[in-house]
């Protein structure tokens, strides 16, 4: 169910504000009448001066001061994915990270937390890691399409991270009364990216990772908002993905030749994605709008 809030008073922190999420979080909340702080750890010499707060989250103390006057918050920064750091480094700062606003955003007495989770705390890689990660460790999913009760399971130092941060999310919700919503989110790409899909139609093996999943930038943000809106309590963590896979064939088929033993738990749409996204229509109104198959010549 949708609230009837208007936007024309609210002040929100996006966090992470110059990541490929961030970005185009802040143009959305900004287009819909939002009064946007941006905030990052590093701050690009590209950036106009004083459009973005430059903060370090590892420290409470700035993360308190980041959301001081704020109304909610919207938290993207994190170590994006796994392998772009030490696994403890990843873990730590993820965590720090998120308890740190988490804490902050209830002590503040902030209305509303939208907070990145992933995907990964459902059990990818499915089947192995991509080639970027090389010896990475994955089962077959238990059934498709992967759904929110696919979970914990979690096979890196960072979707540990992301499952012990939606513990901590929960937790504090409760003792709060602040929602707080997950949005655990797929592999996000910009519009230019969609030129590589071509490249994964040959081999089904190449994206079997997370189930040929993908989300463009512009719903992820538009998920964040609707996040904002959402008439919720308590702590919730939904799947944001697009409505189809990145392939050119039937999902049926893709999913049968690489993974023969896995269910169906009912029958998807004839490209239709394998990553559940019913509970975030349900929860928060959310409807993915962009593909690629908009973009590129099939």
């Amino acid at each position: 169910m949708l609230g009837d809030m208007t936007t024309a008073a609210r002040r929100v922190c996006v966090t992470g504000a110059t990541g490929k999420a961030g970005r185009a979080a802040v143009r959305e909340l900004r287009a819909r009448g939002y009064d946007v702080l941006a905030t990052d750890a590093v701050v690009g010499p590209g950036e106009p001066r004083g459009a973005v707060l430059r903060a370090d989250l590892t420290d409470y103390g700035q993360a308190t001061e980041v959301l001081r006057g704020t109304d909610a918050v919207v938290h993207l920064a994190n170590i994006p994915a796994p392998g772009l750091a030490a696994p403890a480094v990843t873990f730590n700062a993820n965590i720090t990270m998120n308890f740190n606003v988490f804490h902050a955003a209830a002590a503040l007495g902030l209305s509303r937390v939208v907070w990145a989770s992933s995907e990964t705390t459902l059990g990818l890689p499915f089947g192995g890691g991509p080639e970027q990660f090389p010896g990475m460790a994955g089962l077959p999913p238990r059934y498709a399409p992967v759904d929110e009760d696919h979970f914990p399971v979690p096979t890196t130092t960072y979707a540990l991270s992301k499952v012990a941060s939606e513990t901590v999310a929960e937790q504090i919700a409760r003792w709060s009364g602040i929602p707080f919503v997950g949005l655990r989110i797929s592999n996000i790409m910009d519009p230019d990216e969609y030129q590589n899909f071509p490249s994964f139609w040959p081999d089904p093996q190449l994206r079997k990772w997370n189930l040929w999943g993908y989300v463009d930038v512009r719903d992820v943000a538009a998920a964040c908002r609707l996040a904002l809106e959402a008439d919720v309590a308590g702590s919730h963590n939904v799947i944001i993905a697009a409505a189809d896979t990145v392939m050119n064939r039937p999902s049926r088929d893709v999913l049968a030749e690489v993974f023969p033993g896995v269910p169906l738990t009912r029958e998807p749409a004839e490209f239709g994605t394998l990553l559940a996204i019913d509970r975030a229509r349900e929860l928060i109104g959310y409807e993915p709008r962009h593909s690629w198959r908009d973009h590129v010549q099939q």
